[in-house]
């Protein structure tokens, strides 16, 4: 997917931008998960140039700062949107890309019509399904202005065809101004004491071919996989709850190592570096937790394939066991031992209604196998980045028959996000030693660690 350094589409994804355009950029495009429905859209946003923007991207929270990474990775530079009301000293000229959640986008359409819109992106638009939630009729207002609307989702149809309705109009009121006439088309609806029920299904062969004829792009992971590497990596930039007693405990770390750094550290110093190291990386754990709650309750609604969940301290475990649905769990730490250890792993490969793993990264990370699922996430990260590329490797054995797709949850601007750029680049090290390929000579992950933070302070506590 990189071509010298720079970001490059596979093959189905140029087709699928391809497609989009020939929809003339109003299409629902229904890839699944992990294909990369975020890079086709802004590579289809770069192709169009001028006649795209100003682009509205409208997604939930959990997905709003990889939707900032990622279009900061091909050279935009995004505004995201936060609260209730704009604040003072926005009326300048319109950014090119403007991010923004559904659970505030009704507080921001005067703004966002004010400023014009001329792509408008509805993400995981799933989130449409009533034609009566406040967020659906903001959608309706800014699609009336949008010359293009991309909408995208792995499950567009959650349910039951009338879900389908709201995103369909927004895409094209011209074929779906009705919603009266694609009940009875595709509803099967029933006249009740209570008024018309549209929950049933009917024609939905003829739907599927008018859907496919009009605007919309279907691929399956099936599809696409002889264009996929067997593994993938992401670094997913979550919110924290408390950013100030973040930056409070963060400017009093980096204040010591300034004082401290010039004498190139005693192992007492350096002892103390590490601890407070050690401590941030636990406050971002606690901070993060309702939003790595928020990612994968998401991923469990959205799909209906399985998730690893990896973590390093026994309360993270018993709190993402607590607040994570998506039905029953198998749990593997250090305290499963033995029978039970063999049980939990059993339950997990061969019960439908188990959908999640919680591990230890230690305890869960080696010798076991977990290819029921292809989808891996960090819940905290790990201090040895062999460590984490073999938690990865639960699922990815043999036997697995999807690309593994495996996603770092990090805490965003802090200095968990600067870790796990230096455990991926120690991981691609790591990778040339065992399948050849130049390597570097320093594997300290810990100064290197310290170089990031010291270079780049003000990312850290912005």
């Amino acid at each position: 997917m990189t071509d010298n350094g720079k970001l490059k589409p596979y093959d189905y994804q140029t087709d699928t931008i391809l497609d989009v355009e020939d929809f003339d950029g109003r299409s629902l495009v229904s890839l699944d998960m992990g294909t990369g429905k975020t890079l086709i859209t802004l590579w289809t946003l770069q192709r169009r140039n001028i006649k795209s923007f100003p682009a509205v991207i409208v997604c939930p929270a959990t997905v709003k700062y990889i939707w900032e990474r990622e279009a900061m990775r091909i050279g935009f530079r995004p505004t995201v949107l936060e609260g209730q009301k704009p604040k003072e000293g926005r009326n300048g000229k319109p950014p090119r890309i403007t991010i923004i959640n559904y659970d505030i986008l009704q507080y921001w359409i005067p703004y966002l019509l004010d400023r014009g819109i001329g792509t408008l992106v509805l993400d995981e638009c799933h989130y449409l399904l009533s034609r009566q939630s406040k967020r659906t009729r903001a959608c309706v207002l800014l699609g009336r202005q949008a010359k293009h609307v991309i909408a995208l989702s792995g499950t567009p149809l959650v349910n039951r065809p009338s879900e389908l309705w709201p995103t369909l109009h927004i895409l094209r009121p011209d074929l779906y101004s009705s919603f009266w006439k694609f009940a009875h088309a595709y509803c099967n609806p029933k006249r009740t004491r209570w008024g018309w029920d549209y929950k049933g299904a009917s024609n939905l062969d003829k739907l599927h071919a008018r859907l496919c004829r009009t605007l919309m792009i279907r691929k399956k992971k099936e599809d696409v996989l002889p264009d996929l590497p067997p593994k993938m990596r992401s670094v997913v930039p979550v919110e924290i709850k408390d950013r100030k007693q973040y930056e409070h405990a963060a400017n009093n770390f980096i204040s010591w190592l300034k004082k401290y750094k010039a004498d190139k550290v005693e192992s007492a110093k350096r002892a103390e570096q590490i601890t407070k190291i050690g401590y941030l990386l636990r406050l971002c754990a606690r901070l993060k937790l309702k939003s790595v709650v928020n990612w994968c309750n998401d991923f469990l609604e959205n799909n209906d394939e399985k998730l690893v969940v990896f973590c390093i301290h026994r309360k993270m475990i018993e709190a993402l066991n607590r607040r994570v649905g998506g039905g029953k769990h198998s749990i593997i730490d250090g305290s499963v031992t033995g029978r039970k250890r063999q049980a939990a792993i059993d339950q997990f490969q061969n019960d439908p209604k188990t959908r999640v793993c919680i591990g230890n990264v230690k305890a869960a990370g080696v010798g076991i196998t977990l290819t029921a699922a292809s989808t891996v996430a960090f819940a905290e990260l790990y201090w040895t980045p062999g460590s984490m590329t073999q938690a990865e490797d639960r699922c990815y054995r043999i036997g697995q028959t999807s690309t593994v797709w495996a996603y770092y949850l990090t805490a965003k601007n802090t200095i968990e996000e600067r870790l796990a750029k230096v455990i991926q680049e120690k991981q691609e090290v790591i990778q040339s030693v065992l399948d050849g390929g130049p390597v570097g000579d320093d594997m300290d992950i810990f100064d290197q660690l310290l170089a990031e933070l010291d270079k780049d302070k003000p990312k850290l506590l912005k």
